[in-house]
C-alpha cells in the first residue's frame, strides 16, 4: 500500500497519510477490490472498485447503485505500455464473478480513459453529478443476454 500512496500522492492533491489509510480501509472491504501491477518490485500501477449504494433521497443525478472501476493509476514511466488497460480487464474479470454489469465515471475531456473503456464494451449511458462537477456515465453488460 505504501508505494501505491506515494503514487497517487505525488500525482494528486492529498497527504501520502491519508492515500495510505484511504486504501487500507479498501481492502478491508469485502465490496471494493483492490490490484496492484509489479514487476520485481517495483509497483507500476494499480486499480481499484467500489460499490455505491444510492440512498432514496438522493437525486436522480447522483450515481446510480452498483459496482464502479473506481480508480486507476500508473506511474507515469509505464503508461502507454498497456499496464492500465491489464487492470482494467483484471477489475472487470474480477468482477464478472460478482454482477451483471458495472460502471464508471469519465470527465467529458478524459478521451484516453473514454476510449478505453469504449473497447472494453463500455457505454455512455448519461451524466451524473458528484461533488458538483458533471461526469459521463458509462456501462458495460458483462453478461450479455441477461437483462438487469
Amino acid at each position: 500500500m505504501t508505494a501505491c500512496a506515494l503514487l497517487i500522492s505525488d500525482h494528486e492533491s492529498g497527504a501520502f497519510e491519508d492515500w495510505r489509510s484511504r486504501f487500507e480501509i479498501d481492502l478491508a472491504n469485502p465490496r471494493r477490490l483492490f490490484l496492484v501491477a509489479t514487476v520485481d518490485d517495483s509497483v507500476l500501477g494499480y486499480g481499484h472498485t467500489t460499490f455505491h449504494s444510492r440512498d432514496a433521497h438522493e437525486e436522480s443525478t447522483s450515481s446510480p447503485s452498483g459496482y464502479f472501476l473506481s480508480g486507476l493509476m500508473v506511474s507515469p514511466d509505464y503508461r502507454r505500455k498497456g499496464i492500465g488497460k491489464f487492470l482494467t480487464i483484471a477489475r472487470i474479470n474480477k468482477l464478472r464473478q460478482v454482477t451483471d454489469h458495472i460502471y464508471y465515471g469519465a470527465e467529458r475531456g478524459n478521451l484516453a480513459t473514454i476510449d478505453l473503456h469504449a473497447q472494453l464494451g463500455f457505454e455512455n449511458v448519461g451524466s451524473v453529478l458528484k461533488e458538483g462537477e458533471e461526469f459521463s456515465l458509462f456501462r458495460s453488460q458483462l453478461h450479455p443476454g441477461k437483462h438487469q
